[in-house]
């Protein structure tokens, strides 16, 4: 692409300054390759021409959507953290395409799951899922909900095993457990049975959910609640975890489930419950979630 090419000309218009006011403009990266490609725009990892790091970035292809500026301005606004991918960069050209600069990470869970011939250990299970709340606690304490925690939207380094949350673009700021909000978040799959039916008031419960449908993936190798709609996809739900969310462990359906999977302990098992619950008022909380003795069980 001629915006992220050596010798481009085009007269980069700056969008956002840095923390010390100076500003930057895409001429600074040079485009190594294509990531992906989806509607929304492309991913290409580049080079920083100043500092030499590899980098991420995204060019969104319908401009500064309302999106693209919620995920700006709320990554802009958080202190770094390492579960948290970092924020480097934004631009506009003169052309009006709009660049998101993040680090780059070399994998996601999406990718390293359909890559792996078997379930995760339970320790890998862990490892994965303590990391993936510590993002999402510290996501709540600063007032935000995700809305989209999905294996796809949780990086991972390949050497080094850590796990990054990453698009912000439905994310948005919590001020009140009682604000009203669209109801069309979150993939399907990773979706809260308050979400799937309607409720436009909701709170941080429903990135726990969204957690508790990743851990259970891990554990199984696959996808635990699958409907073609959100109709099924809650008779999906109920048909696991019971109309009134009753235990896994006692439910025919989640025994069946569960049945070939790695051996979760009583006490794997109560986290799990804790972040499924369909009662969004008995969900576990994620920083709650972090002091659970399942991970420091043995």
């Amino acid at each position: 692409m001629a915006a992220l090419n050596d010798n481009s000309n085009h007269d980069q218009r700056p969008f956002f300054p840095d923390q010390k006011g100076h500003f930057s403009a895409v001429d600074r990266y040079q485009n190594l390759e294509e990531i992906s490609r989806g509607s929304y725009g492309v991913v290409r990892r580049a080079r920083d021409k100043k500092t030499g790091d590899i980098v991420a970035i995204k060019e969104e292809f319908h401009g500064m959507s309302e999106s693209t500026k919620r995920e700006i301005s709320i990554l802009r606004s958080l202190p770094r953290h390492r579960s948290i991918v970092e924020f480097r960069d934004a631009i506009v050209d003169d052309c009006d395409r709009v660049f998101v600069v993040m680090e780059y990470v070399d994998n996601d869970l999406d990718r390293l799951m359909a890559t792996k011939p078997r379930p995760f250990t339970v320790n890998g299970v862990k490892v994965a899922v303590r990391q993936i709340l510590e993002g999402v606690a510290f996501l709540h304490d600063h007032g935000i909900m995700h809305r989209d925690i999905k294996p796809s939207n949780i990086l991972v380094n390949n050497k080094t095993a850590k796990l990054k949350l990453c698009d912000f673009g439905l994310s948005r700021h919590c001020w009140s457990e009682s604000g009203a909000y669209t109801p069309r978040v979150v993939t399907q799959c990773y979706r809260a049975p308050e979400l799937l039916m309607g409720a436009n008031v909701y709170s941080y419960a429903i990135d726990v959910w969204s957690v508790g449908c990743i851990m259970a993936e891990l554990v199984l190798g696959h996808v635990l609640f699958v409907g073609r709609s959100e109709i099924q996809q809650l008779r999906c739900i109920y048909r696991i975890m019971g109309a009134r969310g009753c235990l896994l462990r006692t439910m025919v359906a989640a025994a069946a489930v569960f049945r070939d999977a790695p051996s979760l302990s009583a006490l794997g098992f109560d986290l799990l419950e804790s972040l499924l619950a369909c009662d969004p008022n008995r969900r576990i909380a994620a920083r709650d979630a972090l002091n659970h003795a399942w991970f420091t069980e043995f």
